[in-house]
C-alpha cells in the first residue's frame, strides 16, 4: 500500500476538496502551506513523496474506526463521512442491505461510470457512488418525500447527484451500475423494466432469508441472467449481476 505526500498552499487544499472531497492526513502546517498525505493520488498534482506502508500500519488503519463522544464523532482522516438526514425517507445506512449494497458499490464501481439508484430513499447510496469515484448518478423513487430527503443529503454532502420523482419505466436511459434496494414484491412487478437499465453491472438487494433469494434467483435465470456475487448479513442478502445479457 502506497501513501502520497504533498506540499500545497492551503487555498489550494481547499478548492481541491471543494471539487472533490479526499480522505487526507494532514502531517504539518507553515507559512500558509499544509503537507497532506493521502493514500490515493490527488489528480493532475505530483507529490513530494510516495511512501510505501508496512501490514503493521495496514492493521492498525483498519481497525481505527470513528469514536462517539457526547454530540462529537472522532474519526481518522481517510475515512469518508456521510452525513444522512433520513427526515421520512428509508435509508439511513444502518440497515443490512444498504451496507451490502455499499460493499458491491466499492466492489463494481469503476471512476467515472453513471449510476442508477432504484428506490433512492434518503439517497444514501447515491452519495456513497458518487464519492467513491462515479460520473453522472441518477436516483429515483416515487415517493415526493423520498427526493426531497435525497436532494437535502446530497447538498448535506457537497455532491451533485440527480433526485428525480420516477419508477424504472420513466427511465429512457441506461447506465454502467445500478443499485436496487427494493423489495421481493417490488422485484415482481419491476425487474423487467430494471433490467434494460444497466450496461455492466447491476446489484439487487432487499432479498430476506434464503426463500426470497432462491427465487429472485431463479427469476434472474428465467431472464438470461444469473449472479457473480452474493452477500448475507443477518439473513439479507444482495445480488450482484455481471455484464447485461451474460
Amino acid at each position: 500500500m502506497k501513501r502520497f505526500i504533498y506540499r500545497l498552499p492551503e487555498l489550494k487544499l481547499g478548492e481541491i476538496l471543494a471539487e472533490e472531497p479526499a480522505p487526507l492526513e494532514v502531517l504539518k502546517r507553515e507559512d500558509q502551506e499544509v503537507i497532506v498525505a493521502t493514500y490515493t493520488p490527488l489528480k493532475d498534482l505530483k507529490p513530494i513523496r510516495v511512501e510505501e506502508v508496512s501490514e503493521d500500519w495496514q492493521r492498525w488503519r483498519e481497525s481505527f474506526g470513528p469514536v462517539e463522544v457526547e454530540e462529537f464523532v472522532i474519526m481518522p482522516p481517510w475515512k469518508v463521512p456521510i452525513f444522512i438526514n433520513p427526515g421520512m425517507a428509508f435509508g439511513t445506512g444502518l440497515h443490512p442491505t444498504t451496507k451490502l449494497c455499499i460493499k458491491l458499490v466499492r466492489e463494481y464501481l469503476k471512476e467515472g461510470e453513471s449510476v442508477l439508484d432504484v428506490g433512492t430513499g434518503s439517497g444514501i447510496l447515491s452519495i456513497v457512488a458518487k464519492k467513491a469515484g462515479a460520473g453522472r448518478v441518477l436516483g429515483i423513487d416515487i415517493s415526493e418525500e423520498a427526493i426531497r430527503s435525497c436532494r437535502e443529503n446530497a447538498e448535506l454532502n457537497c455532491v451533485s447527484i440527480e433526485c428525480r420523482l420516477a419508477g424504472p419505466s420513466d427511465v429512457e436511459e441506461s447506465f454502467d451500475l445500478i443499485v436496487a434496494n427494493l423489495e421481493l414484491p417490488i422485484f415482481r412487478k419491476e425487474l423487467d423494466n430494471i433490467i434494460p437499465l444497466f450496461k455492466r453491472r447491476a446489484i439487487f438487494s432487499g432479498l430476506y432469508r434464503r426463500e426470497e433469494l432462491k427465487e429472485f434467483l431463479k427469476m434472474l435465470e428465467q431472464r438470461g441472467m444469473k449472479a457473480d456475487r452474493i452477500l448475507e448479513d443477518q439473513d439479507w442478502f444482495c445480488v450482484g449481476v455481471g455484464d447485461a445479457g451474460n
